[in-house]
């Protein structure tokens, strides 16, 4: 019990962290849109604690799906809602979110069932509550014609309102579904965290290994320019002394084979070291993943006896 409850307390401080940052990213610094999105997190996970105080796979999915949620709408209201005022925004996010919870108020028995089984549905059912998202969408395409309109930003701001009071409407005669598709979110994200709970230690032990190859391979890169008259690597273009922090960053993007081509080899000798450091990275990654599944079997199988 007490490990379910920290886990369920590290997930809500994860969300949290996620939606600031995303809160931060998606609206100017401390503005109105970065208020309500914890507005509506706390009001939105306390009322439907209070309501069903056996939520507890619901409110960590709730508070995930206000994460999405918020994403979904900066992107919309970025492409398609750009002249809206800043006063509309938050009320627009908002209103899904309070039509939700008195959905789920007015079917509390319904919603009271479904939160106390918290169990996976069967596919059938799990495609059921995915239907909702179906007009949720329409009316999200149907936005994208909006910006050709050539509105004033007074009719951009009732666009932008009916839009997501009409989403509001359809969120509150849903509420069930979305109940049970949020249900069915949590166990998932309940069983993948377990899974990897369980691969902490293989995970690290290929990290060790990944991070000690990124060093070794940096250091010999710094060495083989340092102790030569001929300068073995090309920055920018042009031929340059490769310093240590230079060194570790071409370490890390050739063993990671992406290459962006700001650092490149410019002698045999350093092609041929990039060369081995791209084999041995490429083995590393063969080896370290058949270790970690071949882990996660033997601790699955242990487990379950």
């Amino acid at each position: 019990m007490a490990e379910r409850k920290h886990g369920w307390l590290g997930g809500v401080i994860f969300t949290v962290a996620m939606i600031a940052l995303l809160s931060l990213a998606a609206s100017q610094r401390f503005g109105l849109f970065f208020y309500a999105v914890f507005v509506v997190l706390i009001v939105g996970v306390a009322g439907f604690h209070l309501m069903f105080p056996r939520s507890r796979l619901f409110v960590v999915a709730f508070a995930n799906f206000i994460l999405v949620y918020a994403c979904v709408f900066a992107f919309f209201r970025q492409v398609n809602f750009r002249s809206v005022s800043d006063v509309m925004q938050p009320i627009g996010f908002v209103l899904p979110v309070l039509a939700f919870l008195a959905g789920a108020w007015w079917r509390r028995g319904v919603i009271r069932a479904i939160v106390n089984t918290e169990r996976q549905r069967y596919p059938s059912e799990l495609l059921r509550s995915f239907l909702w998202l179906l007009p949720v969408f329409g009316v999200g395409a149907l936005t994208f014609l909006i910006p050709a309109l050539d509105l004033s930003d007074v009719a951009y701001d009732w666009a932008f309102l009916l839009s997501m009071a009409t989403i509001a409407g359809i969120v509150f005669f849903v509420s069930g579904d979305v109940t049970t598709f949020l249900i069915d979110t949590g166990l998932v994200f309940e069983e993948f965290f377990e899974r990897m709970a369980g691969l902490i230690v293989p995970a690290f032990a290929f990290l060790t290994f990944y991070s000690l190859t990124i060093i070794v391979f940096a250091s010999l890169y710094r060495v083989l320019d340092r102790f030569s008259d001929v300068q073995h690597f090309r920055i920018g273009g042009e031929l340059q002394d490769l310093d240590f922090p230079n060194a570790l960053y071409f370490s890390v993007i050739t063993l990671s084979t992406v290459g962006y081509g700001e650092i490149t080899p410019a002698t045999p000798v350093a092609q041929v070291l990039v060369a081995v450091q791209i084999i041995a990275g490429v083995l590393l990654l063969l080896f370290g993943f058949s270790e970690i599944i071949s882990y996660a079997r033997e601790h699955r199988r242990g487990r379950d006896r």
